[in-house]
């Protein structure tokens, strides 16, 4: 019998390579599973359902200009999980930060820069140093600075 601890250390392990095979439909349903075997986890799970919303979304629907009222309508769901996330200040930083740097990626693709703005600033983007992070926070934060960067060029 497997203990509870490496039962969830199995499941994160799997959502981990989800996440990074871009598997969102599974990265989801592992959310899922995750969160009803495991409450304490919610914060996690929550974040999770909003990354794989979010990005399942962004692969069928491109964040351009044209595709703006769409992701309006479209991604209202992913960025209540990840607002769920981000407001969760006490539990896992490593979440939380991911969540607000997610969202910055959300507003973009709604067109709403300002909310990108300040979801890369309750991130404190301009602070990250070089740390050990997993490759998907990585990407995360390196598609945060690309995004940063397009909204100078049109001084936000």
């Amino acid at each position: 019998m497997t203990s509870k601890k490496g039962h969830t250390l199995r499941i994160e392990s799997e959502i981990d390579r989800n996440r990074e095979e871009g598997n969102w439909k599974k990265v989801i349903e592992l959310a899922e599973h995750l969160k009803a075997q495991y409450p304490n986890n919610e914060c996690l799970a929550n974040f999770l359902r909003g990354e794989g919303r979010l990005e399942s979304f962004l692969e069928q629907t491109p964040p351009i200009d044209s595709n703006i009222t769409k992701a309006k309508s479209g991604l209202l769901e992913a960025k209540r999980y990840l607002l769920l996330a981000a407001n969760e200040k006490d539990k896992q930083a490593l979440v939380v930060l991911d969540a607000h740097l997610l969202l910055g990626k959300l507003h973009y693709a709604m067109g709403m820069y300002e909310e990108a703005l300040y979801h890369y600033q309750q991130a404190e983007l301009h602070t990250l140093t070089e740390k050990q992070l997993p490759s998907r926070s990585l990407k995360i934060i390196a598609e945060s600075y690309a995004i940063k960067g397009l909204q100078n060029d049109f001084h936000f």
